[in-house]
């Protein structure tokens, strides 16, 4: 409630929404009205003396309000929510990046089955004021006024609206509730069988014998199939619940006319309780998406609390300077902290890049996410302070790190000049490219490009860093040897004031770095 008072886009969307509401419960009241008054003129010599123009005004107005007020209505709200999910999603991306829970399972963006479903949750959060507070706000409004109206009118049918209103919210709040947890059955199901799936096939050919791959698939699909069915139950009851708030203007607006009628109400005093009795006819219609609204309002909560999950305990951070990093006997441990057998020794500092060589799967890549703070640092203090400060000081270019759905500026991850962006493809021979694709505001995806150009993509935001720590996971990965000698130089010059620590599988990258430290598990190995 806060938001609507201290955001002027939302005063504005939440009064619009009020007017909405208000003018299209008028509007449905004072037509009939207007039609009854009418009927009432046609019947005698008052024909002759009844002005139409007032009241067909009055009706012509409203409606005008109604679609104008609507129509406001929608862009102020959705303009106002879009703001918030702008605010709310930067913070909450840059938060989720460092959270423990990221860092350790070495989530990546380009894990589309985990991102969807962060997304969705998202999604719930953002857009929580707009599917539910204001349309409970603007509804109450609505059903005051007409509430005074029928206080005015048919007192006696108040009371027994109200309790009816009672009953059916709370027959609906309880199919909401079981909607929402057979949403929350559906939602487990998809992901188990999803995960079931992605291990079955990645495994088939070990399934084929004694008809295991069978079994196992049958089993996948009856999880699944009992997912849809538990999203098919939820729906249903979110219908009826639909149909139950529905209800509430029909049963109100049908008691205030009987009501009016036993109370001898004739002529022209019958013509404010049928006022009264299409207002809530037309209050009815407002009604129905509450049971939506209430189902928005659990799923907002419960993707609050997932969501939660992704957010560390602030940790103070030093300011960032110049990084130098030195150790001596660091055991190589595997993503899961288990020791591999090998430790390392090196001192790395601005215009000294080491290079660390060695195999694939010899714990290079897990070294690289300790010391930027991803992974947990277990031999005492982190180099350079903690886990905090080494994120903050360090740029971490991952051999396998994704290309997002957006602009190859935004894809680059730098405030820079669009000269400075143009130097930096250069750079990475991915210029030209870029201008095939239309420039730097060209919207890519993973899909579009090569993994070569990915992997020069990636390292062009390394060229774009301003950390003093560069961290370069395989720069030549899906690369000519030629050109990522080319690039890897390049990048060097660049970032000479810069700590750099690369590790490849390739001497001729190695022996570009000032030092080369090995990091083969046996001699046999690091003769090799």
């Amino acid at each position: 409630m806060t938001a609507f008072i201290d955001d002027r886009r939302w005063r504005a969307a939440l009064v619009l929404a009020g007017l909405s509401a208000l003018s299209g419960v008028l509007l449905v009241g004072v037509s009939a009205w207007f039609l009854g008054a009418v009927a009432l003129a046609g019947l005698g010599p008052a024909a002759y003396a009844f002005s139409f123009h007032h009241p067909a005004a009055i009706v012509r107005l409203l409606a005008l309000l109604r679609t104008g007020t609507k129509y406001g209505e929608r862009i102020a709200g959705h303009a106002a929510a879009l703001r918030d999910q702008t605010r709310h999603r930067g913070r909450l991306f840059r938060r989720m990046a460092g959270a423990e829970e990221s860092r350790a399972a070495g989530w990546q963006l380009a894990r589309a089955d985990r991102l969807q479903s962060f997304l969705d949750e998202v999604e719930a959060v953002d857009f929580a004021r707009l599917r539910v507070v204001m349309p409970v706000l603007a509804i109450t409004g609505a059903g005051l006024l007409v509430a005074v109206l029928t206080a005015f009118t048919v007192p006696l049918a108040l009371p027994t609206i109200l309790g009816q209103g009672a009953l059916l919210l709370f027959a609906a709040e309880r199919l909401c509730a079981e909607a929402d947890i057979r949403a929350r059955k559906a939602e487990a199901g998809r992901r188990e069988a999803g995960e079931r799936l992605g291990q079955q096939l990645s495994g088939l050919v070990s399934l084929e014998g004694g008809g295991e791959r069978t079994l196992r698939l049958g089993e996948t699909a009856r999880i699944s199939r009992a997912a849809e069915s538990a999203a098919a139950a939820g729906r249903a009851r979110l219908g009826a619940a639909d149909a139950l708030l529905s209800a509430l203007g029909p049963l109100a607006a049908a008691l205030v006319l009987v009501l009016s009628q036993i109370g001898g109400m004739r002529g022209e005093a019958l013509l404010p309780a049928v006022l009264a009795a299409f207002s809530w006819l037309a209050l009815g219609e407002l009604i129905a998406p509450l049971a939506r609204a209430s189902f928005a309002r659990r799923s907002a909560r419960r993707a609050g609390e997932a969501l939660s999950v992704w957010v560390d305990d602030d940790e103070e951070v030093s300011p960032a300077g110049p990084a130098e990093i030195a150790v001596s006997g660091l055991p190589l441990r595997d993503p899961q902290g288990h020791a591999l057998g090998s430790s390392v020794t090196f001192a790395a500092r601005p215009g000294h890049p080491v290079a660390l060589l060695g195999p694939s799967g010899c714990g290079k890549t897990t070294l690289l996410k300790r010391l930027a703070g991803w992974l947990p640092w277990q031999e005492g203090p982190h180099p350079l302070g903690s886990a905090a400060n080494a994120r903050a000081a360090s740029h971490l270019s991952l051999h396998d790190a994704a290309v997002l759905d957006a602009t190859v500026r935004d894809n680059l991850f730098s405030a820079a000049s669009g000269e400075e962006l143009w130097r930096a493809l250069e750079a990475a021979e991915l210029a030209e490219r870029i201008r095939e694709a239309g420039g730097l505001d060209a919207r890519i995806t993973q899909d579009m490009l090569s993994l070569g150009e990915a992997r020069r993509l990636v390292l062009a935001r390394a060229c774009l860093s301003a950390a003093p720590l560069i961290l370069l996971d395989e720069p030549g990965e899906h690369l000519r040897i030629d050109q990522a000698e080319r690039i890897l130089r390049r990048l060097l010059e660049r970032l000479s004031d810069r700590t750099i620590l690369l590790v490849t599988h390739e001497r001729r990258l190695a022996a570009l770095a000032a030092t080369t430290v090995h990091t083969a598990t046996t001699r046999g190995e690091r003769e090799r």
